[in-house]
């Protein structure tokens, strides 16, 4: 089963298989218990959502489910709906990068409503792209930038498909996708990389499945909110190794973050999608 219908078949797969093992393990208290943590979660998000919004006059609130979007995708089953960004999550995390920006691209994978192109001008980045598979969100995302004059490049296009630029990059992810999209984008990615190249990924669920595994990839930075690591090209990686084989296995032990489900939200416990 493909399209909208494998999407909501398998989502509706996965919240039964929760509800069930939380009914097991702890019977109607424990998912009554979930219910309400749940409920006072999405309360807090629609308060910070509308907080933000109605400062700037734009449209970034979610969450958006992507079942009754117009999605023409054969990934769309390992995507996951959208959520905005805490702003204070995307600062502590830019900040961590102690960079000049003025020479850097951002780009947001799965940019969906485009909360964090507006939250990158903040930091003086010399072009901001998003890339969004949903056309609608897409178009959301354009608005949004145009409304408070952040000079955005905003593709209506599959990640997988998308071309890396030449030049510094940060390329940042808030759990946009599953492992079966993130692994080839990763792989373009590090393929393509030809200078400084960081990649922020909030809410790292895939951290161990798509990211320690690379030696390419050197750990940075982050907490149990997003982890950041630097990416080497290709030529400099291969040197690198020979000089010092042991360096990788070394950095991405610094922190590991609990397993987490393998299509878990964006953020925060929710059950609806």
């Amino acid at each position: 089963m493909t399209g909208k219908m494998g999407y909501l078949a398998q989502r509706t797969k996965k919240r039964l298989r929760n509800v069930t093992a939380r009914f097991l393990d702890d019977g109607f208290g424990g998912v009554a218990r979930r219910l309400a943590y749940h409920l006072g979660w999405l309360r807090e998000i629609h308060q910070r959502d509308a907080q933000f919004d109605k400062t700037l006059g734009v449209d970034t609130k979610g969450p958006v489910g992507l079942w009754h979007l117009k999605i023409r995708s054969d990934n769309l089953q390992d995507a996951i709906r959208y959520e905005g960004v805490s702003p204070a999550i995307f600062r502590q995390a830019m900040a961590n990068l102690a960079e000049n920006f003025s020479d850097f691209t951002f780009i947001d994978l799965g940019c969906g409503k485009g909360r964090a192109l507006l939250l990158a001008k903040e930091f003086g980045f010399s072009q901001i792209v998003g890339v969004e598979f949903a056309s609608e969100l897409a178009a959301v995302a354009q608005k949004n930038c145009a409304q408070v004059g952040v000079q955005a490049t905003v593709l209506s296009q599959d990640a997988m498909q998308f071309s890396f630029p030449p030049g510094n990059l940060v390329v940042y992810l808030y759990n946009p996708f599953g492992s079966t999209v993130l692994n080839p984008v990763l792989d373009h990615l590090l393929e393509s990389a030809t200078a400084k190249c960081y990649v922020v990924y909030v809410n790292p669920v895939h951290r161990r499945q798509c990211f320690d595994s690379r030696p390419q990839l050197q750990y940075a930075a982050g907490d149990s909110e997003y982890a950041i690591w630097t990416a080497q090209p290709l030529d400099n990686h291969a040197n690198s190794m020979t000089a010092a084989p042991t360096r990788y296995a070394r950095d991405r032990t610094e922190v590991a973050p609990a397993p987490q489900p393998e299509h878990a939200e964006r953020a925060g416990p929710s059950t609806i999608n």
